[in-house]
């Protein structure tokens, strides 16, 4: 069996030169430190010494090892030092967000949250929501903020939070659709060409799928970033599903306007998905604190007091 003993007579070994030196060092007898070499060589399977020379000099096998039980008794001490120092103790949490969060609130959350929890270290990925979804099944994401998907609330382990409904709506460039009087029917929108992002996103899945029910074919052109599809809407290139208030704060100089349809689109929730387990005390913590912060409606580079003069 592997031990820590034997690593560390091994390092002592290298890094006096001689089984005698190391056997000072370690306060051993000479036999004792060639017994643990030789535990070692046969719980790994590997000739770590080229004993035809007087000083112990190193195999190629052996090279290979040294790094890794330097690692190895590195990592021991600071498991050991755990416990002695418990305020350095580091809790890291593999999160994922959209691009729609990246641009709202996900900037001034992680500047309150670093200061309140300086204990947790949060690992950011911002990517499409398919992909963060696939990321979190095959466990390299502890935690995404997501669209609603459906077959997560009845997957063994997952445990799901709503964070916030976003307002939806059909927006266009100013003058691009007649609206008349009132709400447009959902079919007086057919003539228009429709731009939305592609099949890595869960959000247009979820709309594409109510559009579908109201007999609107899929969208025409596609992006997955979503400041360009706002920059091809404003462009009076199509029309788009887009998260309302925000993308109104976004353009608000650039004529870009919402359009009241029948029936109206429906809001969009995102979630907080996460694992259950040993550690759910803490996701559901840091999920609550989340839901706390969430706020789809503002740009996080416009301030509250612009959006009031506006």
């Amino acid at each position: 069996m592997l031990t820590l003993t034997q690593l560390e007579s091994f390092i002592q070994v290298v890094e006096l030169g001689t089984f005698e030196r190391a056997s000072h060092r370690l306060n051993a007898t000479q036999s004792t430190v060639s017994k643990r070499i030789s535990e070692l060589e046969q719980a790994t399977g590997l000739c770590l010494f080229d004993r035809s020379r007087r000083n112990a000099r190193l195999t190629e096998e052996g090279e290979q090892l040294l790094e890794l039980a330097y690692k190895t008794i590195e990592n021991a001490k600071q498991i050991l030092e755990l416990n002695a120092q418990p305020e350095r103790s580091l809790h890291r949490v593999r999160i994922g967000f959209t691009e729609l969060t990246a641009l709202t609130w996900l900037p001034g959350f992680l500047r309150d949250y670093t200061l309140e929890r300086p204990d947790i270290r949060l690992d950011i990925t911002i990517d499409m929501s398919r992909s963060l979804y696939q990321q979190f099944q095959d466990g390299e994401l502890d935690l995404v903020v997501i669209p609603l998907v459906p077959e997560a609330f009845s997957q063994p382990g997952v445990e799901t939070r709503l964070l916030e409904e976003v307002e939806m709506a059909f927006m266009a460039s100013e003058g691009l659709v007649d609206d008349g009087s009132g709400p447009l029917p959902i079919s007086a929108l057919e003539r228009y060409p429709l731009i939305g992002q592609g099949k890595h996103s869960l959000f247009a899945q979820n709309i594409n799928r109510w559009l579908s029910h109201q007999g609107v074919p899929a969208a025409t052109l596609t992006t997955d970033n979503l400041l360009a599809l706002v920059g091809l809407v404003t462009a009076g290139r199509g029309i788009s599903v887009l998260p309302q208030r925000c993308v109104k704060h976004l353009t608000r100089a650039q004529g870009l306007e919402t359009l009241e349809t029948t029936p109206p689109v429906p809001s969009v929730g995102y979630y907080a998905l996460y694992h259950g387990g040993v550690r759910i005390q803490l996701f559901e913590t840091l999920a609550r604190r989340l839901a706390e912060a969430a706020d789809f409606t503002r740009p996080f580079f416009i301030a509250k007091e612009d959006l009031i003069r506006s």
